[in-house]
């Protein structure tokens, strides 16, 4: 997804695990694209919708992450790039 610098837009994103739709129990974080996630925030909701509120990124390329808890596992998932013009 592409989004200019100035924008605040409202991302959906979809996470899965073993194949089932997980809603409860995640956090996104984003990052440049060539780093790892360490700090992760709460989802944003928005029509029934999970993802996050994408704004004030420098332009360039930047992950979207998500970390999904559950005992005893700590799920961290690559969701995908999104593009800051």
């Amino acid at each position: 997804m592409r989004y200019e610098r100035e924008s605040i837009e409202f991302q959906p994103v979809t996470v899965t695990v073993d194949g089932a739709v997980v809603t409860t129990g995640v956090t996104f974080a984003i990052t440049p694209h060539s780093d790892r996630p360490v700090t992760y925030i709460a989802p944003t909701t928005v029509a029934g919708k999970t993802g996050v509120m994408v704004q004030g990124l420098t332009p360039g390329l930047h992950a979207v992450w998500a970390k999904v808890a559950s005992t005893p596992e700590a799920v961290v998932i690559n969701c995908g790039t999104i593009i800051i013009t």
